[in-house]
């Protein structure tokens, strides 16, 4: 076979092994999409645990903190009931309702943190609910994989195979040539020369649809083994066989 037909059937292999290694790929990121988002959703409900955590210490402080006011508060009304003194009564009554408005912000900073426990307990839940729905989702996708694994996964393989078979017939310039435009075009590293006027002999790349010279699209029918490519974007150009055979005829 000559360079023109090794590029072309290296062309052939490898646009169908990428084709069926997308479907592969495109279901791996799939998944891969659903395990970021329930790493992201778990390391939501640890910050909110670790929240409610902290809320629930604040209002076991609080609470000691009232229950030391209690005792207070109880001692103050005995000394109230046992005072001698206009100024000892007046003393102890003003430490008393000072007293009672602390315990009295207590209590409202209490239920504050009571409505904050609420709060983040729902949103935990939501959390909790999301999860469950992410992981059915994640369970889906993981038997998506499987399936197209299943379907394609032995065709991926004899393709492998027989790419590196008909790359190794294309000479190492050549080969390189055409690794590195299937790697930029994704694929597409060769374009058909598509025919625009017969009688005018008016071609272009199949590609990108710049106008070539007839005497470069003529030239590929006399030499098999010179790679031709395209001067605006670089692809590979070869002859269609119905074009081939028309322009044969002339």
């Amino acid at each position: 076979m000559s360079l023109a037909e090794n590029l072309i059937n290296l062309f052939q292999i490898d646009s169908q092994l990428r084709g069926l290694r997308s479907r592969l790929e495109s279901a791996q990121r799939y998944l891969n999409a659903q395990d970021r988002m329930l790493v992201d959703l778990r390391q939501q409900r640890e910050e909110l645990e670790a929240k409610r955590r902290q809320i629930q210490a604040t209002i076991g402080n609080f609470e000691t903190e009232t229950a030391a006011l209690d005792e207070r508060l109880e001692k103050l009304r005995n000394e109230l009931n046992g005072a001698t003194t206009n100024k000892q009564y007046t003393a102890v009554l003003t430490e008393l309702n000072t007293a009672k408005l602390a315990r009295s912000e207590l209590e409202d900073r209490i239920l504050q943190e009571m409505e904050q426990v609420e709060n983040t307990t729902e949103q935990l839940q939501l959390v909790a609910t999301e999860t469950a729905e992410r992981e059915k989702v994640k369970s889906v996708a993981e038997t998506e994989l499987q399936k197209r694994h299943d379907e394609v996964g032995q065709r991926v393989a004899e393709l492998e195979t027989e790419r590196e078979a008909a790359a190794s017939l294309v000479p190492a310039a050549e080969l390189s040539v055409f690794n590195e435009l299937a790697e930029a075009y994704e694929g597409e590293a060769m374009a058909r020369i598509e025919e625009i006027d017969r009688r005018r002999r008016e071609y272009a790349c199949g590609s990108c649809n710049l106008h070539l010279p007839f005497e470069a699209v003529a030239s590929l029918l006399g030499s098999h083994d010179t790679m031709m490519r395209c001067t605006a974007c670089g692809r590979i150009l070869y002859l269609h066989d119905e074009t081939r055979g028309a322009l044969a005829k002339k």
